[in-house]
Parts: structure tokens; C-alpha cells; sequence
């Protein structure tokens, strides 16, 4: 594509089939005029969707337990770092993040960051040609043509004009790239078998009430030690644990279509307020307004 690598340009360079480099520079485009802030698409067919972030200012730190599996391309200025059980790496400009469904980890933004995350469902990734195995949380530069496919992918999910029939060999091609380029996760280290049956316990009670002091007792605990433990591994509190794996369980039934008050009950929050609270705390938006990107396009509302 013959794109200079610069603040406010996209990171990558060339990719081979002129239809898919048209598509890609229209997309970039897209995505340069997009307003300061996060920006939000999705695709009705195969429940894919996209944060892009624009010259990020408003978001410096987050922690999460993500709903699915995702690819974050550094597309343009800044970077982030990431902490996590086990590690944490700086990103930089150009290069790609993978993180599996449900692994926890924190992060803090470069302020004015670019970036583009896409999430992509389970039922995608058992899918694929190629099976994935666990990775936890990695990044790797990304080559011109992963670049090219994650920026027009990011375009189509925020038009919502992304389709099964283009989608397919996207998905399949960024996932073979994930699965051959990115090494499986390492081995957990025993001495934290505890905490990982704390974590445990917290995402398998997901709608169930379930107090942190009967974790701790389980998992043979003092409640402030298991604090202190599950923190110093996870990088967050068992309490900020348990209510992202309520949000992510949410966010995964408000992109199935289920109302915003079965998604709620469902998840364990004590009412739609609560959830409302909670996800526009972590998304910026309300739930109504997020899931209404998973509709086919005729069937949005014009706002």
C-alpha cells in the first residue's frame, strides 16, 4: 500500500491483491476520521466485533476479564502496557495483541493511542482450520497482510456491512496466523494452585451469588490472604474478578440478542442498573446501545 509509518497513519505496508488493497486504504481512511474516542461495530452473522480506538485520551488504565478471545492491532500512534498472571509486555506501533477469552489482565494506554481490537466468539475459533491452543496473552509484530485484513475487517464490523461470506476467509486466515505464529501458553506454577481454584470457582458460579469469604474457605484461605494472593497473580482483587466475569458473561448474552434484563439476571447483577453502571464503565456505553450493533443492518434503529 506504500503507506509511510507515522502519527496518524496506519502501521503496515502492502498487501498483495488489489481489491483487497483498495478495500484496506478505504478502511484506514475510515478509520483516520473517525473523532477522538472509542467506536464500536459488530457483525450480526458471525458475532464478531470491534473496538477501534482513536486518539485515545479518556481511557489510560483498564483491567478486564474479556468476553472472547481477541486480536488489538497498534494501528496508528502509542501503545499500552500489559500486566497479567505470569508476565506482561510493552506494545508498540505495528504490533499485534492476542488474548484468550477470559484471561484477566490489566493494562495502561500511552495517551493519544490508535488501536483496533477485535473480538471474535468461541464457536469461531473451534471452527477454525487450524486448533489454537491456549495462549493467555502475547503479541507479535504484525505482517502487512494481517495488517491489511484486521483494519478492513475493522471497517466493515463498524459500517456493519461485515458478511458471512466475507468474513470467513478473514477469520480464517488471521486465526492460521494465530495458531502458527503464537506460542502456546507456559506452564502455571503449582505454588499458585490456590488462587487459580479461587479464579475457578468465581467463573464457574458466574449468575450464582457467591461470597469471596466461602472462596477463601474453600480454597483454604483467610478471605485477606486469598486478597492479597489472587491480586499479586491476577494483577486485580477477587472482587473486580468475579464482577468482569459477570460483565463478560453479559456481554457474551446481549451479543446473542438476549435482552439487557435477561442478560443481567442471568450474569448474577442485582438489577439492569447494575449493569448498566458496569458496562458503561468498561465500554463507555450503555448495554441497549452496544447489542443493537449485533442486528442485521435492517433492523437497526437510526439514531
Amino acid at each position: 500500500m506504500g503507506l509511510d509509518v507515522g502519527q496518524g497513519q496506519c502501521y503496515f505496508r502492502g498487501v498483495e491483491d488489489q481489491q483487497s488493497t483498495q478495500h484496506s486504504s478505504n478502511a484506514l481512511e475510515r478509520l483516520l476520521q473517525l473523532p477522538s474516542g472509542r467506536h464500536y461495530g459488530a457483525s450480526a452473522d458471525s458475532g464478531c466485533w470491534v473496538m477501534v480506538g482513536r486518539n485515545l485520551v479518556d481511557v489510560t488504565s483498564w483491567s478486564t476479564v474479556p468476553p472472547d478471545a481477541s486480536l488489538t492491532l497498534a494501528w496508528g500512534a502509542g501503545g499500552c502496557s500489559i500486566e497479567f498472571a505470569g508476565g506482561g509486555f510493552e506494545m508498540r506501533p505495528g504490533e499485534c495483541m492476542w488474548i484468550d477469552g477470559g484471561f484477566a489482565h490489566r493494562g495502561e494506554n500511552t495517551p493519544g493511542s490508535d488501536f483496533l481490537t477485535i473480538f471474535i466468539p468461541a464457536r469461531q475459533i473451534a471452527a477454525a482450520p487450524l486448533y489454537i491452543t491456549p495462549i493467555g496473552a502475547a503479541s507479535l509484530n504484525a505482517p502487512p497482510d494481517i495488517s491489511g485484513m484486521l483494519v478492513g475487517f475493522a471497517g466493515l464490523l463498524l459500517d456493519g456491512a461485515a458478511k458471512r461470506l466475507v468474513e470467513a476467509p478473514l477469520l480464517d486466515a488471521v486465526l492460521d496466523w494465530v495458531g502458527t505464529c503464537f506460542q502456546p501458553q507456559g506452564d502455571v506454577d503449582a505454588t499458585h494452585d490456590a488462587v487459580l481454584r479461587a479464579a475457578t470457582m468465581l467463573r464457574e458460579s458466574q449468575g450464582d451469588a457467591i461470597s469471596i469469604a466461602s472462596v477463601a474457605d474453600s480454597v483454604g484461605l483467610r478471605p485477606s490472604e486469598l486478597s492479597h494472593r489472587f491480586k499479586a497473580y491476577h494483577r486485580v482483587t477477587p472482587e473486580t474478578y468475579r464482577k468482569q466475569v459477570r460483565l463478560a458473561h453479559a456481554t457474551r448474552s446481549l451479543a446473542e440478542g438476549s435482552p439487557v434484563v435477561k442478560a443481567a439476571h442471568e450474569a448474577g447483577f442485582a438489577d439492569t442498573a447494575h449493569l448498566s453502571r458496569t458496562f458503561r464503565q468498561q465500554y463507555g456505553v450503555s448495554p441497549s446501545d452496544w447489542a443493537r450493533r449485533f442486528r442485521p443492518t435492517g433492523h437497526r434503529r437510526t439514531e
